[in-house]
């Protein structure tokens, strides 16, 4: 089957209006390309983005030469660079509201069953978000998800991680540089990600520019096993991670991310002129 059996709600979530995204929208798995080249094995390290040359991506008319691939580095780091386009149905401004919208739970959202608007993005591995002050990501987002597409029991079994933005402009994007991506139409953002009761950080780079073939094209990048202070890219060898996990990660990231361009259409207009509490 080219889609997975995705876990039932439960009898108070099903309860819910916004239970139908959940519940009607197929989860399908990678396409057959993007499993293709996974499945390939690892693409040469040397082709790597440098962790510490990782605004090197930010390039409104150049390209890496490998766009979507995974390995380990020389230094035990794990590495991905992901390739995707975002289709025409996907309007500006959508991507930032569903950002405040699964970080805050509705009225009438069952406590300890974790974020049903969150769920919905990835039903195989996701349990909740928020925003760790309760209203905004300036201190950080909370998250409980699990990243194999329930090989391990789903998201309430994951590893909860915070995530904190980073200021580009700290890191070596000059003024200059960000003006001139601004006009090209590109977009990016950063962050870096700290785990509970584990050692470990990642470092995360998004950067979209505009695509012939849809509205946008996206290359992410993720170094696992680095992170970000100080202006600083700082290598952390806690952090564990082995060829199986990165795979892992990029399926779950291709996933998630076809899912949502299915279903965030019908759901930001069923919701976007909602209240915030709206079930």
């Amino acid at each position: 089957m080219n889609c997975y059996k995705v876990p039932p709600l439960s009898e108070e979530e099903e309860k819910l209006p916004v239970a139908r995204f959940y519940r009607d929208y197929p989860l399908y798995r990678p396409s057959p390309l993007q499993q293709q080249i996974i499945d390939q094995g690892p693409m040469n390290p040397e082709k790597a983005i440098r962790p510490t040359d990782w605004l090197s991506l930010l390039e409104a008319d150049q390209t890496p030469e490998i766009v979507f691939g995974w390995c380990m580095l020389e230094d035990g780091s794990g590495y991905y660079i992901e390739y995707s386009v975002t289709p025409e149905t996907i309007k500006p401004g959508m991507r930032r509201w569903y950002g405040t919208f699964y970080n805050r739970h509705s009225k009438n959202m069952p406590e300890g069953q974790g974020n049903l608007r969150y769920k919905i993005w990835n039903p195989m591995d996701h349990w909740d978000h928020r925003f760790v002050n309760g209203k905004d990501d300036s201190d950080g987002v909370w998250s409980l998800e699990s990243l194999d597409i329930g090989k391990s029991g789903g998201g309430k079994n994951g590893v909860a991680a915070i995530s904190h933005n980073i200021n580009l402009r700290e890191y070596g994007l000059t003024e200059e540089k960000e003006a001139e991506l601004t006009k090209a139409g590109c977009r990016a953002s950063a962050c870096w990600e700290e785990f509970e009761g584990q050692p470990g950080h990642h470092l995360v780079l998004r950067f979209s520019r505009p695509s012939v073939y849809g509205s946008m094209e996206n290359l992410n990048c993720e170094w696992m096993g680095y992170w970000a202070k100080d202006g600083r890219i700082i290598r952390d060898e806690e952090t564990e991670v082995d060829e199986t996990y990165i795979k892992n990660v990029l399926i779950h990231n291709c996933v998630e991310r076809q899912h949502l361009f299915e279903v965030l259409p019908d759901l930001y207009e069923e919701y976007h002129d909602k209240p915030l509490d709206a079930d």
